[in-house]
């Protein structure tokens, strides 16, 4: 049984630990994401909602996705209903536009790498702590990311929706949450070329 799994079964059986632990696993993850889709005034509320709402149903939880999936699909739900019921609508007016590719000029002309990025090795304490620093980047960059992108991104990567999900949660068609999960993603694999290449975040 993986430990995913065996947290599940603890709270199942009313654990106050195990519940404490699942909460402080996906509660940061729950706030980002609806964050785009209700402003950050709603989206803890959005977040308490969910835990809630999970909590109550989640003997309906069969494991078929990751339990991460499942809670996001929750706080869709939540944020939707909070939008409605506060008749707030995030402005969309800039979401999907097409900024241009970040990493455009680290290809030549037919495509390829003009100077590939270095290969990551994690063979010394070093190496360890510089991977430390990189997932701290990782997360600094990642808040840096335009809403539209970040929320997809988180949607996609960490939530593990579909684009029709993450397309219907947002209101907007697959083409584009294609488009902005292509764009947060080459803007994230920048940053990582930055870091390997300087060392710098």
């Amino acid at each position: 049984m993986d430990n995913e799994a065996e947290l599940l079964e603890r709270v199942r059986a009313g654990e106050r630990c195990a519940l404490d632990e699942m909460i402080k696993l996906h509660h940061a993850f729950l706030v980002a994401m609806t964050t785009p889709l209700v402003g950050s005034g709603l989206a803890d509320d959005v977040a308490q909602e969910t835990w809630l709402k999970a909590i109550a149903s989640i003997g309906k939880f069969e494991g078929r996705s990751r339990f991460r999936t499942w809670l996001a699909r929750i706080a869709i739900n939540e944020a939707r209903a909070m939008r409605r019921k506060h008749w707030r609508e995030v402005s969309l007016d800039r979401w999907g536009v097409d900024t241009g590719s970040p990493i455009s000029a680290s290809f030549d002309a037919r495509g390829a790498w003009i100077a590939p990025p270095p290969q990551w090795h994690h063979d010394t304490p070093e190496d360890l702590l510089t991977e430390s620093e990189l997932h701290a980047c990782i997360r600094k960059h990642l808040q840096l990311l335009p809403d539209d992108q970040r929320s997809v991104v988180m949607m996609r990567e960490l939530g593990g929706l579909d684009y029709a999900e993450i397309a219907q949660a947002l209101g907007l068609g697959e083409g584009n949450i294609r488009v902005l999960l292509h764009r947060g993603r080459q803007r994230m694999h920048a940053m990582l070329i930055r870091f390997q290449a300087e060392g710098v975040c």
